[in-house]
């Protein structure tokens, strides 16, 4: 896939003839001659890289490899220039610093002129040998007569991500029938099961199992029928001890802890303890061999009417032992009619198809390639939605019936890749970089495509904005998979079918795109252009001494819970040689290697051109002081790391746009840091925020930020900072209010607010430039509340609401019905000032609501023209709390759950049994003592349904939320296991 290496050139090529700093020694001409050049080839590689999906011949294949390789000595060539002239300007900049006047603008002059004419010779002498081996290439080309002829550009219309395309709504068509069986299995409507029944849903990747899973395990019938439920992927490369934990914290989110325990207890032994005696729910989703089933299940106690929901491909005779009084459930390929309609929802969503569509046949021809499999009729109808019927539809088919393939639903991958627009191949190919089976927050994965260079810029519109216009391209294309959406409707989670993240590996590889290993050496660390480690098995990893081409490093470690004496002390003298150790152990390298086998990561002194370092789940506690010295730096993202501090020289790299140091012990950098204009993202957890006095205009997201004692109205580093789109500040007192109030007056474009404190500002409910707000999250006292219940709250976009430790009233709770787009409302340790909390009408959008121990309330009345879309209504220890009256029909409501409130569950049953049916199964947790586990003393309900379950909270119905906000304006992102 030479393609995508040489339109990233290209671009680099384009943005280099337009700076100023090409102007002499004719470089300017020359890098415009070669631009050229690369364009022409550019549109020859394109159809070159379709023909080597068939047989193509060698010579072809080697034009294409050359290609690429002066791809990259185009890029190596452009990097080295701005590497060098990034280097004078920081000696220029730190000369500044020193005072010395005119003596200081000479010694500057005389230095630049010296780099001007050095560093622009030596890139000119680079690039005619360049053009040299472009004219060889295309003279090679006609002597061989190698056959390569540029690519055909399909039309493509807007293609816009409905969500009604990717809910996959045809497991409630097509598999009505398997849906309706299972879930009479999994209830036991028959009656015939009298233990712990394990039930599997077997068929090929791609049929539609997990799918069919999630409808079950969210189906509201199902939900309220178990006290437990937890949902577990089973990725390939994950150690046993991780699938506990997954396990575990979804079960013990639903379990308070029993007195006695303690964190330093056998996650086994407590997962066993916590589901004893209680009816529970477990999806083990894509399970692959049965060690891992004999291991997992030895965990989960066998209580009778619970119930184990498997989904693999493994086959009929290789799970025969796993339940044998249970027939799994083996789905077959879609047929024509639930196929055609699996289709035209993809390609036409609610309209009609046109006529001829019929008078064509054209399901006929999509069924015979797809052979009914409906991942890949969703893939190959987001290639043909964004095709003008029927010209190019005829050519697609024309092309996938053509190739020769035995199987041709193999080549609707490389179809669907191969169509993609050149500024999509690159941020397709990026989702290898993580191991299968994972999801991940859209907001991290545009964050890398904008470092990595891959998102094109737009008149209006920000780089993010640009980069999620890419995201909702590929989901719409059936490319990528939307896990989760957030209350107003935008993607949140995403993910990709095994069967294309395998596609993408070999394609990405084989490209030169990305080196990924897991537990093997990295063979020809010289050319490693991208590295992704991805390490969740206990393998020892070779890491080089130098990887002199790098521009990528990521890694996902698995956390290692051994001791770091294994290894032995850290020695002080040598950063890159701790760093080396930290990885190593990161690696999982066996007890018995040595410390004289151990490999300092002495690659990053040598890798100059580095853009991207994101390492996840190093023990680390500095980073080495030479990381100012890696001046191309877009993203460094060390996260679930014990890093203690930033070196000083963080203020040098003046390109860094994202600085991700979430869950780690930093807690400030040097105060030049903010000084770093291209800054766009800061995420932390409490990193002190100084004052600065440079204007951060491209500064989008603030997170995890504490205030200095120095802030006032004038000197507030917020007023430098007016384009954020999200801020998240804590450690709040009254001395900051004032200033952060007038901050907030200037801050339009925000659309995330978490705000922590003794006392806080209240204006945001009343100024006009929290107009683009969407989410708020407060915890501490509003100061000035009582002044604005007069006034107009003016949050129009306003979806989620979480207000904890205020002190409320009636009279702003009916302010808050008044916001037209709010969803999702929470109360948490809150204060009120009367005894009966009465919704009267509004809150026209709300669907979830959560109390959470609202004091001094007896009675919760919802009126008759209130909240009528509500769905969720979730209660937890309002103690004084005992009457609910929902006199609004509850149409739409599906749940009640109630949390350590025994007393209103009675009255409920008494005076509403149509709402007592809604409230969930009451669960009566275990005490463990030292006589063993024994029935504890009060009642709960399981836990609130979320979305895809990646937490299941009952006790914090909204639990994800606190990190979690719309789009770009999310301030919590990174990859996490499906569970």
């Amino acid at each position: 896939m030479a393609d995508a290496g040489v339109t990233g050139v290209v671009a680099k090529l384009g943005e280099l003839a337009a700076a100023e700093a090409t102007a002499l020694l004719r470089v300017d001409a020359e890098i415009r001659a070669l631009r050229r050049k690369l364009a022409y080839l550019q549109a020859l590689v394109r159809g070159a890289d379709r023909q080597r999906r068939g047989r193509a011949s060698e010579l072809l294949l080697l034009w294409l490899r050359e290609t690429r390789e002066v791809a990259f000595e185009v890029e190596d060539a452009v990097d080295e220039f701005h590497l060098r002239v990034e280097a004078f300007h920081l000696r220029r900049r730190r000369a500044s610093w020193w005072g010395w006047g005119w003596y200081r603008d000479a010694v500057c002059l005389v230095q630049g002129l010296v780099t001007q004419i050095f560093v622009r010779h030596g890139l000119s002498n680079q690039v005619s040998k360049i053009n040299e081996r472009i004219d060889e290439l295309n003279q090679n080309k006609e002597t061989y007569q190698i056959e390569s002829s540029p690519s055909e550009i399909w039309s493509s219309s807007s293609v816009e991500a409905d969500p009604d395309w990717y809910e996959d709504k045809y497991v409630m068509g097509s598999r009505q029938d398997e849906f309706e069986t299972l879930k009479n299995r999994i209830m036991n409507k028959d009656g015939n099961i009298s233990h712990r029944a394990v039930i599997s849903i077997l068929g090929e990747r791609g049929i539609g199992k997990t799918t069919l899973a999630k409808k079950l395990y969210n189906d509201p019938d199902i939900m309220k029928h178990f006290e437990v439920h937890a949902w577990v992927c089973l990725p390939p490369h994950i150690r046993f001890r991780d699938y506990v934990e997954i396990m575990y914290m979804q079960v013990s989110s639903q379990i308070p802890e029993a007195p006695g325990d303690d964190e330093f207890t056998d996650k086994e032994l407590k997962l066993s303890q916590n589901l004893h005696n209680r009816t529970y729910l477990v999806v083990l989703d894509g399970l692959i061999s049965n060690s891992d089933w004999n291991s997992l299940v030895d965990v989960l106690p066998d209580t009778n009417g619970s119930r184990i929901l498997l989904t693999t491909h493994l086959n009929m005779k290789e799970i025969s032992h796993i339940d044998p009084q249970i027939a799994p459930m083996e789905l077959p390929y879609l047929d024509m009619k639930h196929g055609e309609q699996l289709f035209c929802q993809r390609v036409f969503g609610a309209k009609e198809p046109p006529q001829i569509y019929w008078s064509k046949g054209y399901y006929e021809k999509v069924h015979n390639i797809s052979t009914g499999l409906p991942l890949a009729i969703a893939v190959l109808a987001g290639v043909l939605r964004s095709k003008v019927i029927p010209m190019e539809w005829d050519d697609v088919f024309e092309q996938l019936e053509s190739n020769g393939q035995p199987k041709p639903v193999r080549s609707i991958w490389s179809l669907a890749f191969d169509d993609l627009p050149h500024y999509l191949k690159s941020c397709f190919l990026y989702f290898a970089s993580v191991s299968e089976n994972v999801i991940l927050y859209p907001d991290r994965l545009v964050r890398l495509w904008i470092a990595e260079g891959f998102v094109v810029p737009k008149k209006a519109e920000t780089l993010e904005d640009v980069g999620f216009d890419y995201l909702k391209e590929l989901v719409s294309r059936g490319l990528v998979q939307v896990m989760e959406k957030d209350a107003g409707g935008c993607i949140k989670l995403v993910s990709i079918h095994n069967l294309l993240h395998a596609f993408m590996e070999s394609e990405a590889q084989d490209s030169s795109f990305l080196e990924i290993h897991h537990h093997a050496n990295v063979a020809n660390p010289n050319a490693v252009r991208r590295l992704a480690i991805q390490n969740y098995v206990d393998a020892y990893v070779y890491i080089p001494d130098a990887f002199p081409k790098l521009r990528s490093l990521l890694c996902d470690f698995a956390e290692d819970q051994r001791s770091s004496s294994s290894f032995g002390e850290l020695q002080p003298q040598s950063l890159w040689g701790n760093l080396a150790e930290l990885c190593s152990r990161a690696c999982s390298i066996s007890e018995n290697v040595g410390s004289n086998t151990l490999h300092g990561l002495h690659f990053l002194q040598g890798s100059r051109f580095l853009r991207v370092i994101d390492l996840n789940g190093l023990k680390m506690q500095k980073l080495p002081d030479e990381i100012g010295s890696i001046v191309h730096l877009r993203y460094l993202g060390i996260r679930n790391s014990n890093l203690e501090e930033l070196p000083s020289s963080m203020y040098k790299l003046d390109n860094l746009q994202t600085l991700d140091v979430r869950r780690t012990n930093v807690g400030r950098t040097v105060d030049e840091f903010w000084e770093i204009e291209a800054l766009r993202h800061v995420l932390a957890e409490k990193m002190l925020l100084p004052n600065c006095s440079v204007p951060l205009n491209n500064l989008m997201t603030l997170s995890g930020v504490v205030p200095s004692d120095l802030w006032d109205e004038k000197k507030c580093p917020l007023n430098n900072m007016i384009y954020l789109r999200s801020l998240s500040l804590s450690g709040i007192s009254a001395r900051h209010t004032t200033a952060l109030s007038a901050a907030l007056r200037k801050m339009e474009f925000l659309a995330y607010l978490n705000l922590s404190g003794e006392v806080l500002p209240s204006n945001m409910f009343t100024t006009t430039s929290m107009r683009r707000l969407q989410v708020l999250i407060l915890y501490g006292k509003l100061e000035g509340i009582n002044d604005l219940l007069g006034d107009r709250y003016v949050l129009p976009n306003l979806t989620i609401l979480h207000l904890n430790k205020l002190e409320l009233s009636q009279q702003f709770v009916d302010k808050l019905a008044l916001l037209p787009c709010l969803a999702e409302m929470e109360l948490s340790v809150v204060s009120f000032s009367e005894t009966t909390m009465f919704f009267h009408d509004g809150f026209p959008s709300l669907t979830k609501m959560k109390l959470k121990e609202v004091s001094t309330i007896q009675e919760l009345v919802i009126g008759k023209g209130a909240m009528p879309m509500l769905s969720i209504l979730a209660m937890y220890d309002c103690d004084s709390l005992n009457t609910l009256k929902v006199l609004n029909g509850s149409e739409h409501l599906q749940e009640v759950a109630i949390y350590k409130m025994p007393g209103i569950i009675d009255n409920i049953k008494l005076e509403d049994e149509k709402l007592f049916d809604k409230i969930k199964r009451l669960t009566t947790p275990m005490m463990v003592t030292d006589r063993g586990v024994v029935p504890g003393h009060f009642v709960r309900r399981a836990g609130i349904p979320h979305e895809q379950h990646i937490t299941v909270a009952s006790e914090s119905c909204f639990s994800s939320m606190e990190d979690a906000g719309p789009g770009a304006a999310k301030a919590a992102d990174d990859i996490q296991v499906i569970v």
